[in-house]
């Protein structure tokens, strides 16, 4: 009996993906966007199935290539102006459409705040929901951070259902628990409170409100300080402004915020509207108790773990920093609560995630 043989079918690798990425943030904004960007690019910069083109808003884009380089700790990229030819897929991350390209596209949209809180001048209106409208109308696909921002998404900016991505974001294994060190000058480890953000530019922070509270947990000025991670910080009794530690510009920094984290009694998070909260995550993955509003995307992001408080009640607040202040073993449970509930967000998971979807465009 004849037998026939079959020749083994050649296997070829499959050709890396031509990705081009705005990355107008990637450098220096220190913010929850560039924090996003620069996650998911410092993994996938690293494999050999992803060809990286960064385009940059510069005249002459290599004069920035050392910033950049230090921005995804490794050089293996090229930098653009304009997408131009030889690319598949375009991402924009940063919360709108800014390039103008043919390419089949992904935008990330973080949030819908020009629309939900849309400034009063129609001019700085007009300039804030521009790039998310464009999106809207060029984008191929979309993602959003989790599901309450799918939802608006779908509410303000119409974008079908079913061409909304939800990616949720990772927490860097550089947040951990551990010694506080080195603390900025003023701290001291136990004897803080912190928040992160912006309080005087971002109004939904709702910072306000939990200084209120916080002074009348302590009307007389005798209690644990108030710090602030961010930029500005309002001159108030109590209040310790640490400035934009900004650390994570650099691949392979981020000791300041922390060892900010590691040393504060809680993280404070008073916000009424957020599409994810990143330093809830930072802080649970770095052994920090969080209070949090009960609201928008924050119960959704820290399930079980924080203890959750009404954003529109001082009060509440009040009684709250005063309990955690004077109850360790609470700050022991929700330590715990929050170390494992930050296990389940990995940006490994998240980089592959773009990646899978990215591939989708090209099918």
């Amino acid at each position: 009996m004849r037998r026939s043989f079959r020749q083994p079918r050649e296997v070829r690798a499959m050709p890396p993906l031509r990705l081009a990425v705005d990355a107008r943030v990637l450098a220096e904004d220190t913010r929850g966007i560039g924090r996003y960007a620069r996650a998911v690019l410092r993994r996938l910069v690293v494999r050999d199935d992803v060809a990286l083109t960064l385009l940059i808003p510069a005249l002459v884009p290599s004069r920035h290539r050392l910033a950049y380089a230090r921005a995804l700790g490794s050089e293996a990229f090229t930098l653009r102006r304009r997408p131009g030819a030889r690319l598949d897929v375009i991402w924009h991350p940063a919360n709108g459409t800014f390039v103008a390209s043919r390419l089949p596209s992904v935008a990330t949209i973080h949030d819908a705040v020009p629309f939900r809180y849309p400034a009063s001048d129609p001019k700085r209106r007009e300039h804030a929901q521009a790039p998310f409208l464009r999106s809207a109308r060029t984008a191929t696909r979309f993602v959003a951070v989790s599901q309450f921002g799918r939802s608006e998404l779908e509410t303000w900016l119409a974008i079908p259902r079913e061409r909304i991505a939800v990616i949720p974001h990772g927490v860097d294994p550089n947040f951990s628990p551990g010694e506080a060190q080195p603390l900025p000058a003023g701290l001291v480890a136990g004897g803080y409170f912190l928040f992160v953000g912006d309080p005087v530019a971002e109004p939904r922070k709702n910072f306000p409100l939990l200084y209120e509270g916080y002074r009348q947990a302590w009307p007389g000025g005798d209690g644990p300080a108030l710090a602030v991670a961010g930029p500005r910080a309002p001159s108030l009794p109590g209040v310790v402004a640490l400035g934009n530690l900004g650390d994570d510009l650099v691949a392979g920094a981020g000791g300041s915020l922390r060892a900010c984290y590691r040393g504060a009694l809680a993280l404070t998070l008073p916000s009424y509207h957020e599409t994810f909260g990143m330093p809830m995550l930072e802080a649970m993955a770095s052994g920090t108790p969080v209070l949090a509003s009960r609201a928008s995307s924050l119960p959704e992001v820290g399930g079980d773990a924080p203890v959750y408080l009404p954003s529109d009640d001082a009060g509440a607040w009040a009684a709250a920093l005063c309990r955690i202040a004077g109850d360790a073993d609470l700050r022991a449970t929700l330590r715990a609560a929050g170390i494992e509930r930050a296990a389940h967000f990995d940006w490994e998971t998240s980089a592959r995630s773009h990646l899978d979807l990215f591939r989708s465009l090209l099918r």
